[in-house]
């Protein structure tokens, strides 16, 4: 899941920003958001700021709402 196209993807489905897609990816793959903070060398605050974003862009308002929203796309995808 954590390939270019699968990134791409996320992009132009739900017109995120590079380095939104990247955290989805992160999220749905299991990571906290602590651990991706770090991964990204930026603040818990900064990570926390973009899932709210992709929150609004993608319609969803929790974790799980998110996963299971990008994991359906990504599967309507590969049909």
């Amino acid at each position: 899941m954590r390939s270019k196209n699968t990134q791409a993807f996320l992009r132009n489905r739900f017109d995120l920003t590079p380095a939104e897609a990247r955290l989805v990816v992160y999220i749905v793959t299991g990571t906290s958001l602590k651990s991706t903070a770090k991964a990204f060398g930026v603040g818990y605050e900064t990570v926390r700021r973009q899932v709210k974003s992709v929150f609004r862009k993608t319609g969803t308002h929790r974790q799980s709402e998110l996963v299971l929203t990008v994991l359906r796309a990504v599967n309507e995808m590969r049909r």
